[in-house]
């Protein structure tokens, strides 16, 4: 699988439709992270903008997969394909005793 990496813009006034939706959006977020389809989610703490990895077969189906975020028609994104993507995450740390 490719990685791709999704840059996405949140509104500039994010109002109470925007927030009655994310519990939604988190459930779908959750659920892609518990397939790998996800593999890395954030926000700024200026909550303008944020990113999201991929694991996925074509750009097209990173496309996908964004639409139907619930938050999809409250954002623009870019998508790039990553040449290179390294995580420690879930790896655990070497304690030497």
């Amino acid at each position: 699988m490719k990685k791709f990496i999704v840059t996405f813009y949140l509104p500039d006034v994010l109002d109470l439709s925007f927030w009655k939706i994310i519990p939604e959006h988190r459930r779908y977020i959750n659920k892609l992270m518990d397939d790998d389809v996800i593999l890395t989610y954030g926000v700024t703490s200026e909550r303008s903008k944020g990113w999201v990895v991929f694991s996925a077969a074509t750009e097209e189906e990173v496309t996908e997969y964004i639409e139907n975020f619930p938050i999809h028609d409250m954002i623009t994104y870019e998508i790039e394909e990553l040449f290179i993507f390294d995580s420690m995450i879930g790896v655990p740390r070497l304690v030497m005793n």
